[in-house]
């Protein structure tokens, strides 16, 4: 009985991101089936210790729901701004996320955002990705 209420509480809490599923009917069953590979079909495999990482793994695509909300939480902000005098940070934060479309949400933006009084060259920054990733 206890294990029916982890899940439910899981589900639920995936609800607020139905509309990035594909299929948000079989998310369900898809999250069961994901939890059994994790569980006993990992011996000799090495467990991903990051989003990214897993997203990397080819068995990801025979999960296309589960797939698509670890796109989605990749994409968020993985930090808190709590204190008084982060308020400023916080509410440019908060603009950015109601202002940018979910699909054009990134990261890096976000904090480039955030941090807008910092002076940065978009042409050498462009110049280091490109020698970074050709």
């Amino acid at each position: 009985m206890g294990q029916l209420k982890f899940n439910t509480a899981e589900e639920t809490s995936a609800d607020i991101y139905k509309d990035d599923l594909l299929n948000p009917d079989t998310f369900p069953a898809e999250l069961h089936c994901w939890k059994i590979k994790w569980k006993h079909g990992t011996k000799d495999v090495v467990l991903p210790s990051t989003i990214y990482e897993t997203l990397q793994l080819s068995d990801v695509k025979f999960f296309p729901n589960v797939c698509a909300l670890l796109k989605v939480l990749y994409n968020l902000p993985v930090f808190a701004l709590t204190n008084d005098k982060c308020s400023t940070a916080k509410q440019r934060l908060k603009t950015y996320l109601e202002d940018t479309p979910v699909h054009h949400r990134n990261k890096s933006m976000a904090l480039f955002f955030i941090n807008c009084a910092i002076k940065y060259d978009l042409d050498s920054m462009v110049e280091k990705y490109l020698k970074m990733y050709p």
